[in-house]
């Protein structure tokens, strides 16, 4: 100890621990998500808007960027591969919604959904499905009023 300190004041405690590195891999198996990382956004990162620009890299083909010949939920290696992190808040009535949903579609399923799945699955549908739903929607909260 020649740094003129007490002995033991100044040394690491985990000094000769040896560490895996795979702490911030998610456990096999487990697909679950949390929360807080659903709602966490580029637009908090310097310059970021929260939105992708049409040509920004990312597949949209739904696997991910992978080409296993199998079906996206098991060629990608987490729920949260080959998506990009938006924004996303909810109003209690549709959060309310979608744990209904997401209960229903388990049972037509017969296996777990995962919020993220769901999510991106009922905002794929709603997109490319049913405009005309969505602009239904947006009228009743008050857009094109005169």
């Amino acid at each position: 100890m020649g740094n003129g300190m007490k002995s033991g004041s100044g040394e690491d405690p985990f000094e000769g621990i040896e560490t895996s590195g795979d702490q911030d891999e998610e456990p096999a198996g487990d697909a679950t998500t949390d929360t807080a990382d659903e709602v966490a956004t580029d637009a908090d990162a310097p310059g970021g808007d929260g939105e992708g620009s049409a040509d920004d890299g990312v597949d949209n083909s739904g696997n991910g960027g992978v080409s296993t010949g199998l079906p996206w939920k098991y060629s990608r290696s987490n729920a949260k591969d080959g998506r990009e992190m938006v924004q996303f808040f909810l109003q209690e009535e549709t959060q309310t919604a979608e744990e209904v949903a997401q209960s229903e579609l388990e049972g037509r399923l017969d296996e777990h959904v995962l919020v993220l799945d769901l999510r991106e699955a009922a905002y794929q549908v709603a997109l490319e499905q049913h405009l005309d739903d969505v602009a239904d929607q947006l009228r009743e909260w008050g857009y094109d009023a005169e």
